[in-house]
């Protein structure tokens, strides 16, 4: 079985649903927070230039992972309850969410405080 085929196959639409979107959660929570965390540190930040950058990593990091798992649970649960279900309905992506933002955006950590 060669890759094309794995990736047009309907049985791995789900799996690879949900590793792509931890792919996309992980580049957007990058591309978002880098150019944030690069203007605010360097407004706002006291230090040596090795600080700031090791802040600005440290933060586009976190953010960039809380997104990727983030990702990851909603659409595993989101998968699950449509197994389950067998359908999808309206509360299943609120209950998804719910459960995924309070594992991933409920640990106290800078980057979910702000």
């Amino acid at each position: 079985m060669d890759v094309g085929s794995i990736l047009t196959d309907p049985r791995y639409h789900d799996v690879l649903s949900i590793i792509k979107g931890f792919r996309n959660g992980a580049v957007y929570g990058a591309r978002i927070r880098f150019p944030h965390a690069l203007v605010m540190t360097f407004l706002f930040s006291e230090g040596s230039l090795q600080d700031k950058f090791r802040r600005i990593f440290k933060a586009t990091f976190q953010h960039s992972k809380n997104l990727a798992f983030f990702v990851t649970i909603y659409k595993t649960l989101m998968v699950l309850q449509r197994r389950a279900k067998g359908k999808e309905d309206g509360a299943d992506s609120f209950i998804a969410g719910l459960i995924g933002g309070y594992f991933v955006f409920g640990q106290d950590n800078n980057i979910n405080q702000q």
